[in-house]
């Protein structure tokens, strides 16, 4: 009887060891992502969270030639656009005829939006922006869509018109433009590995990213407290106040943050200061539970401060409120401290290291 002795089949060395390289950097990729912190910013349309979310490249990352050369036109535009809106407003109201710079007036709305402010037109909205008349329509800027910040323009116009302006970051703080679907920037920080997310905070933006975000770390929910006598940009019938408030509840109480951590930005507080002199809470129907005297300031925050937090619901955890002014950068640099203290202690509590 003859034996038959089969062949062992080869083994595929090289092909086990590259399966082994793929599946150790699938093992640390998976190890990285988990041990990255997420933040989710969030808020309605003109909150200031995109301003956040600059101020951390500027804290912590680096803001280029190319981005200052990008942003420079931007600026223009925004000071533009904010003129012509100002403009409008003199004439809707009838007050032509009680401007002093009519000339300038004629110069500003025959200029385009994308137009280079060179010293000439630089000229004409100073000398706009000074007159009593646009200074009068400037102060009932409630009754109208107009960005509040933009005054840091028109204040600043004397830098703008030169011929060699570049954007400075803190120029790059007061810019705007709509954020439209989600912008993303990471850093390390103290050895952390932080992803932020920034996403549109209008009513048709929202639908786009709700459901992309069922793993964040922490939400950063950005309200402007300074807000509480204006309408939305895109609904003339709902206070801001009570926009932030109704997002504020979905978010505390949406399924896909319920392990995340929720900080509240209560944001604008310089503006808040200025208002609350001007435009009483109290005066405001919805308002007129607001305790303490007219014009206080830190009664007037802590109302809206309460206001927020009664609206976490179900949401088991605390909410970390802070007063910010998102255009100081040493501001939002401390607050973003503290904060990252919570987030990093909250991340190590949720995953049994803590």
């Amino acid at each position: 009887m003859g034996g038959c002795l089969s062949k062992a089949p080869e083994v595929d060395v090289e092909g086990i060891k590259r399966s082994e390289v793929i599946d150790a950097q699938a093992a640390a990729d998976f190890k990285h992502e988990k041990e990255k912190v997420k933040l989710l910013l969030l808020g309605a349309g003109e909150s200031g969270k995109s301003t956040i979310f600059k101020q951390m490249k500027i804290l912590h990352g680096v803001v280029t030639e190319e981005d200052r050369r990008f942003l420079t036109p931007i600026v223009h535009q925004n000071t533009i656009e904010a003129m012509k809106i100002l403009v409008a407003q003199v004439e809707a109201r009838n007050l032509t005829s009680q401007l002093q710079a009519k000339s300038s007036l004629e110069k500003v709305k025959l200029c385009a939006d994308e137009a280079t402010i060179d010293l000439e037109l630089g000229e004409a909205i100073k000398e706009l922006w000074n007159d009593p008349v646009v200074q009068s329509v400037w102060e009932k800027q409630a009754e109208y869509q107009i960005v509040e910040s933009i005054k840091y323009f028109l204040d600043i116009i004397d830098r703008i018109m030169q011929p060699n302006y570049l954007a400075t970051p803190q120029d790059m703080l007061f810019t705007r433009v709509r954020t439209t679907g989600i912008v993303t920037d990471r850093y390390v920080i103290d050895g952390t590995a932080f992803e932020m997310y920034d996403v549109g905070g209008q009513r048709n933006e929202r639908r786009k990213w709700i459901h992309c975000f069922d793993d964040v770390t922490a939400v950063i929910f950005v309200a402007s407290v300074s807000e509480y006598d204006q309408v939305l940009f895109e609904d003339s019938q709902t206070n801001r106040i009570d926009e932030a408030l109704n997002l504020f509840q979905e978010t505390c109480n949406n399924k896909c943050f319920k392990d995340s951590s929720i900080i509240l930005y209560l944001n604008k507080r310089d503006l808040f200061e200025e208002k609350v002199k001007k435009v009483h809470i109290q005066s405001l129907p919805k308002y007129r539970d607001c305790k303490g005297p007219e014009g206080d300031v830190e009664a007037g925050l802590k109302y809206f401060k309460d206001l927020f937090v009664a609206k976490k619901g179900n949401f088991k955890k605390d909410i970390y409120v802070h007063i910010v002014c998102a255009t100081d950068t040493d501001n939002v640099g401390n607050v973003f401290s503290a904060c990252k203290d919570i987030i990093l202690k909250e991340s190590l509590r949720e995953t049994g290291f803590a």
